[in-house]
């Protein structure tokens, strides 16, 4: 039985007051910090109510927690798509591509993503640690394989992270410069020639 167009129109306009709800909330946030974050800055800014926001997240924890669960929700979505293949170079350069566009399609995000909680409520979002499950995959399996430089996974995953995060961050901060359209190529080939070893050099498995 199809939904009556009564229906079909309040689940519209609830999902978009939702959605109103967590765009507001990502820009205060973004803007003020957690710490500075309420649910009266929100409700002048979004338009909505206090008690309607209340409605549709139970207290401010709960709002702050549906809006990374949501946006980290995309990045998942973007990592789970990523075709893999036999090689785990290639599959760890296919999961950075992905971030890389993640990222910059999603640059107010980003921003707040990368300030943690300075201070605030340490946070676990299930989406986010699928998706740095997923991308760790590909470095899990070459250090097994022993085709790492270091016996420290960590750091060759840190590391990756920080060449990902280094060129996002540099493309939001400075958008007026003329970034060459390889940047991001020549910087995972560089990377990976620095963690990677050749697979005629691999060592015994880990």
């Amino acid at each position: 039985m199809e939904p009556h167009p009564s229906e079909i129109r309040r689940s519209r306009h609830r999902e978009e007051a939702r959605r109103a709800i967590l765009d507001a909330t990502e820009a205060i946030m973004l803007e003020d910090g957690v710490e500075q974050f309420s649910i009266r800055k929100l409700a002048t800014r979004c338009g909505f109510t206090a008690p309607t926001i209340y409605h549709y997240f139970r207290d401010k924890d709960g709002l702050i927690d549906a809006l990374l669960e949501e946006r980290f929700s995309r990045l998942l979505q973007r990592v789970r798509r990523v075709a893999l293949g036999p090689d785990p170079v290639a599959n760890v350069r296919e999961h950075a591509r992905a971030f890389l566009r993640f990222g910059r399609g999603n640059p107010a995000f980003y921003q707040l993503m990368m300030r943690g909680p300075r201070g605030g409520k340490e946070r676990t979002v299930r989406a986010a640690e699928q998706a740095r499950e997923i991308m760790s995959g590909p470095l899990q399996a070459l250090h097994a394989e022993g085709r790492l430089h270091t016996d420290d996974l960590e750091a060759a995953q840190q590391s990756m992270w920080a060449v990902l995060h280094g060129l996002i961050s540099l493309e939001i901060a400075i958008p007026s410069h003329p970034w060459s359209k390889n940047v991001s190529e020549v910087a995972l080939d560089a990377m990976l020639r620095g963690i990677v070893r050749p697979s005629s050099e691999k060592g015994p498995p880990r």
